[in-house]
């Protein structure tokens, strides 16, 4: 195991100048990562839907309503808090690699733009999905709030696979 994630530490470390000056291989390797990591916020927030922790922070931006931080509280399990902060904290990671591919398409040259457009559909797509999510706290887990929710997440995570297929693509129809 050790020898995995010594293998992987160089090549992780090796996207981030290539942010600023990508090539083809590592605008690929950043699609990869947001497919990952939209995979990622699919699975946890099934997990917070399975173990009914989508109240685990029952305010919305705050998890509570003085903290933006899980604290103590006699109605909510620590369990479903940590459940639900943790998918709220995924977010960001979405967003940062989501930013991280569009500054690598922008920057690509020569420039690609059905790259660039799909690029922008993910820090769009997590701004979106925030402020929907605060909308499912607020109507206390609506049904049809969190469908939407969940198609959103979907949608995202189509639109990181797209970008994945056309970043293997040449810029040809």
């Amino acid at each position: 195991m050790n020898q995995l994630l010594d293998q992987a530490r160089p090549r992780a470390l090796g996207l981030l100048p290539g942010v600023l000056s990508p090539t083809p291989a590592i605008l690929r390797r950043w699609a990869l990562a947001t497919v990952a990591v939209n995979v990622g916020i699919v699975v946890t927030g099934a997990v917070v839907r399975v173990t009914g922790s989508g109240l685990g922070c029952p305010t919305w931006p705050r998890c509570t309503a003085d903290s933006f931080i899980p604290v103590a509280h006699a109605d909510i399990s620590p369990i479903n808090m940590a459940v639900e902060f943790g998918n709220r904290l995924l977010s960001f990671v979405v967003l940062i690699v989501g930013l991280a591919c569009l500054v690598s398409a922008a920057r690509l040259r020569p420039r690609r733009r059905d790259l660039t457009a799909l690029a922008w559909l993910q820090p769009i797509g997590v701004a979106t999905q925030a402020l929907w999510g605060g909308l499912v706290v607020r109507t206390m887990l609506n049904p049809v709030t969190v469908s939407v929710h969940f198609l959103l997440s979907i949608g995202m995570l189509a639109a990181a696979v797209v970008f994945l297929a056309r970043s293997q693509e040449g810029d040809a129809a």
